[in-house]
């Protein structure tokens, strides 16, 4: 079931995705609607679950993670929910997604290094129930965005 919003909580949330840090007064004199309102707004926004959370959006190079990996991960049908709850485990998995064709799953990995990588693939490798993997190390990030393209 969809979410009941209107053209100005999509006005609400474009504001939001482009800077999470903005104050209500300036959504509100933007919008031309009180702050209580845009508070109240974002407070239902909030409660039906189109927002998920407000945090930080940190640059993985500045801190150390100069590696970016795509694991494709094949699996014992018999055990692919034990392994899901275990590639969840991995820190370093930032995204796992249960996807359609020859693998089961595709986790994107970030890894300072290497060797860490190396690491976390031989991990990956010696699950219980995992048949198989394919990695690909990303070489240069062309478009990387959490943004999401809202029509009024």
């Amino acid at each position: 079931m969809r979410p009941l919003f209107d053209e100005k909580d999509i006005r609400i949330l474009r504001i939001l995705q482009e800077n999470g840090r903005v104050s209500y007064s300036e959504i509100a004199r933007k919008l031309g609607i009180s702050e209580a309102a845009v508070y109240a707004r974002v407070q239902k926004l909030v409660k039906q679950g189109i927002i998920r959370n407000f945090r930080a959006i940190l640059d993985p190079e500045k801190l150390g993670y100069q590696l970016t990996a795509f694991v494709a991960v094949s699996a014992n049908p018999g055990k692919y929910e034990k392994v899901l709850r275990e590639l969840s485990k991995i820190e370093e998995a930032q995204e796992i997604y249960d996807v359609t064709g020859d693998y089961y799953c595709l986790v994107k990995l970030r890894a300072p290094d290497r060797e860490t990588l190396a690491k976390i693939l031989d991990r990956i490798g010696s699950l219980d129930g995992v048949v198989a993997t394919e990695t690909r190390i990303v070489l240069r990030t062309i478009k990387e965005s959490q943004v999401l393209p809202l029509r009024e």
